[in-house]
């Protein structure tokens, strides 16, 4: 087997599942939909990649409180899906929000008990029409296995839903593998155990939720119900838990299966918009689908919707990226491609690559009597690598004369409404007639308190004293600037050089070497990024300071020849 096969098997890219093979029954689709215009191609389009005749999938489609164009695009997909699925019935509600709802992405009570009415609507819709199999997909659960619809119907079970994932390290699933007597969530050993993939096979469990198959024809499924509620019934208003416990009252059992890999679901944040949840449906999409996923289909039955490519009105966008880190180049063109950004790959300066020749020849220095404010260290050549890749960029913004620019630094994250903020945001420059050489969009705020408003705005102040270079805007002016200090040849961090040259450095002596200091800097607040990830967070990685520091005096980096030196001698 080769070690690419090898790979996508463990990934769940190819799925060498059994087809159900006995005469296919009728299955109804249950979806429900609320304000999931950004998921819906994606989703349909993994719907339709399923491997089951769609001449036997009747499509129950229920929508309502939407805040987008969901309606319109589920009537789009449901005029053209008719013609190639067995029938499709589309309920749309006109409601915006709920009564006591603190916004359209959370719930309460009133919420619950609709999606309960809803859910038995689909009971009752199937019963009606005698069919036997309903299967629920929630649209944040992604089924990148083609064949789970026939792997549940192989179980015959009357209860069963394929194992989900966030991530290989989020320990959250559509299952509960331990439940109290009041209805609420137990955590038990088992859980992990069927995460883990220990036994494969379908396990019994008292809870399986977002996505599962449901055999009305099963033993005692003729009372299996949503709604109502029973008087005697005193658990929590929720409909998954309610299920659960109508279901452990009739004696009818819930499997999980877990012998494939079926696919993932994102988490029920606590988002307030839905600009919130669709900044993170972009990052989900650009960091865990698509490198995990060799092709995500997008739905035949809906026209392209995506964002046109846009510069944002900036002459260029930058995104500074290392050749050898191609997972942090994908995720930041898939983000990209999400939000409608026409974005340009700016390949960074290695750190790693460099060498006392290649210094030399650059004319690298550093500045006298510089070294780390916090950990006391010379600069480390990833250092002198990223500073070098925002002054190559400063060098090509004058070489082409571009009025204004974008740097993004790839592991950047951005902000909901990232693009309409900074529409605003720009308009708001152009209105106060600003002349601004920087303007941070994303930093490490170290001195707030000494930061004031700029007059009559409502979107930018002063910055004092700030970290990181993972966003910031950049005029022609302000890269004339930068450059003419000549750097190079007193070179710090690049995040110490931005604030010294608005003079707002602590370090007078620093401060000393560079005149004049007349960056005109400003910064959006509230920021409109941030890193991805935070020191100390799983999955952070720094370029700079994993690698080597270098002499200042010779510019000769340091390969620890002295640590081998006393372990040879040990």
């Amino acid at each position: 087997m080769s070690l690419r096969l090898a790979v996508l098997l463990l990934l769940g890219t190819l799925h060498p599942t059994p087809s159900y093979t006995e005469e296919t029954p009728t299955v109804l689709l249950a979806v429900l939909a609320r304000s999931r215009a950004h998921i819906l191609p994606t989703w349909l389009g993994l719907i339709e990649n399923l491997n089951y005749p769609k001449s036997s999938i009747s499509v129950y489609i229920q929508t309502d409180h939407n805040q987008d164009n969901t309606p319109l695009m589920l009537s789009e997909w449901s005029d053209s899906a008719r013609a190639v699925y067995r029938d499709v019935t589309l309920n749309t509600l006109a409601q915006i929000s709920y009564t006591q709802s603190l916004g359209p992405t959370t719930w309460d009570d009133e919420r619950y008990v609709h999606m309960m009415k809803i859910r038995q609507n689909v009971l009752d819709h199937a019963r009606k029409n005698s069919i036997r199999y309903v299967f629920f997909v929630d649209t944040d659960n992604f089924l990148t296995n083609p064949d789970t619809l026939n792997v549940l119907l192989s179980r015959k079970k009357t209860i069963v839903g394929p194992m989900l994932r966030v991530t290989a390290e989020v320990a959250y699933s559509n299952y509960w593998a331990g439940m109290t007597n009041g209805g609420y969530y137990k955590s038990v050993p088992e859980y992990k155990e069927i995460l883990r993939r220990s036994k494969l096979g379908a396990h019994q469990v008292p809870m399986v939720h977002s996505t599962l198959l449901i055999d009305l024809h099963g033993e005692h499924a003729e009372k299996l119900k949503y709604f109502p509620m029973d008087k005697s019934y005193t658990g929590p208003i929720d409909d998954i838990i309610h299920f659960g416990i109508n279901a452990k009252a009739l004696g009818v059992p819930m499997f999980i299966d877990n012998e494939y890999y079926y696919g993932y679901m994102l988490t029920r944040g606590e988002f307030n918009t839905v600009s919130e949840e669709i900044v993170a449906w972009q990052e989900y999409y650009a960091e865990v689908l698509l490198p995990e996923v060799e092709e995500l289909p997008k739905s035949l039955h809906l026209k392209e919707s995506k964002p046109a490519p846009s510069k944002l009105g900036f002459d260029e966008i930058y995104m500074v990226n290392l050749e050898r880190r191609p997972e942090r180049r994908n995720r930041m063109l898939a983000l990209f491609d999400q939000m409608g950004i026409d974005a340009k790959v700016f390949n960074a300066v290695d750190g790693k690559k460099l060498d006392d020749d290649k210094l030399k020849e650059l004319k690298v220095k550093q500045l006298e009597g510089y070294e780390d404010p916090y950990l006391k260290r010379p600069l480390k050549l990833g250092e002198i690598g990223c500073f070098l890749s925002h002054y190559f960029i400063w060098e090509e913004v004058v070489a082409k004369n571009y009025k204004q620019v974008i740097v993004l630094e790839d592991d950047v994250r951005f902000k909901p409404n990232f693009k309409s903020h900074l529409a605003v945001t720009m308009r708001e420059v152009q209105d106060l007639e600003l002349d601004w050489d920087l303007i941070y969009v994303s930093r490490k705020i170290l001195h707030y308190k000494n930061e004031k408003w700029v007059p009559l705005s409502s979107r930018l102040v002063k910055p004092h004293y700030s970290y990181w270079t993972a966003a910031y805007l950049l005029s022609q002016s302000g890269a004339r600037k930068l450059l003419a200090q000549q750097p190079l040849s007193k070179m710090m961090a690049v995040d110490e050089y931005l604030p010294l040259m608005f003079d707002k450095h602590p370090n007078k002596k620093w401060s000393s070497y560079f005149s004049p200091r007349d960056l005109n800097a400003f910064s959006v607040s509230p920021l409109l990024a941030e890193p991805q990830f935070y020191i100390g967070q799983k999955g952070y990685l720094s370029d700079t300071e994993t690698s080597e520091i270098i002499d200042p005096e010779t510019l000769v980096h340091q390969r620890k020849e002295s640590a081998r030196n006393v372990k040879q001698e040990l």
